[in-house]
């Protein structure tokens, strides 16, 4: 009877140890499933970012996406590089295709040389720059207007300058004794977009007005002065 017990005891041992046939296996290369729930979106094409207008220096990129199993990731690309906040940034993902090789063909030596010879040189000039806008109100004063500067062509002296908020505008007064009504000018051309020149007793005042605010440098030059934006 105990022999009997005895192997009974062993056979039930036996059988614990064994691994549980009914227990599932784990793989893994299968991902494990998560509480959040991947949800569905149609395919992305392009997206238009406009920036603030006090933006500069585009420093990175930050890209929040959804992985495969559910989870929120970021993803941040350095950039370090100088925007123009008017140009909106646009993301857009589109296919990336291997360049067409030409087939190889054979060509006569005399041939490709004359075809060498009838080549024509790369052209070295330069691309035409957009043209300044050139206002000259009154005598003793006139403007050049280019991108992200202004030439002010005068011989008088400059006394101060300044710059007002809301919008943002750049006075600059030049001493002079002299009597005009003033004189207005809209500029469409950014970051420009008005030109005010106003008289004063003892000097006149040349106003120019921002469509955001700017860093900016007033220089004396051999003609004038000039204001360039940051």
């Amino acid at each position: 009877m105990r022999k009997y017990l005895f192997l009974l005891c062993m056979a039930l041992l036996a059988s614990e140890a064994r691994e549980n046939p009914f227990k599932p296996i784990i793989d893994n290369t299968v991902l494990p499933v998560t509480s959040n729930k991947v949800e569905k979106a149609p395919p992305f094409e392009k997206t238009r970012v406009q920036l603030p207008v006090d933006a500069r220096i585009l420093t990175s990129v930050a890209i929040y996406y959804q992985s495969i199993d559910g989870s929120i990731k970021k993803e941040i690309v350095a950039i370090d590089r100088s925007i123009d906040w008017h140009k909106p940034l646009i993301i857009s993902q589109e296919e990336v295709t291997p360049p067409a090789v030409p087939p190889k063909t054979r060509t006569p030596l005399r041939r490709e040389k004359k075809k060498a010879a009838a080549k024509p040189k790369p052209s070295t000039a330069v691309g035409h720059a957009e043209p300044a806008i050139k206002y000259a109100p009154l005598p003793f004063v006139s403007l050049k207007i280019e991108k992200n500067r202004i030439k002010i062509l005068t011989k008088d002296e400059k006394i101060r300058a300044f710059h007002l908020t809301h919008p943002f505008k750049v006075a600059i007064d030049f001493r002079r004794k002299a009597g005009f009504l003033t004189k207005h000018k809209d500029l469409d051309t950014p970051p420009f977009t008005a030109v005010d020149i106003g008289n004063h007793e003892g000097y006149y005042r040349v106003v120019v007005t921002f469509d955001a605010p700017y860093r900016y440098d007033i220089k004396k030059t051999d003609d004038g002065y000039l204001l360039e934006v940051r």
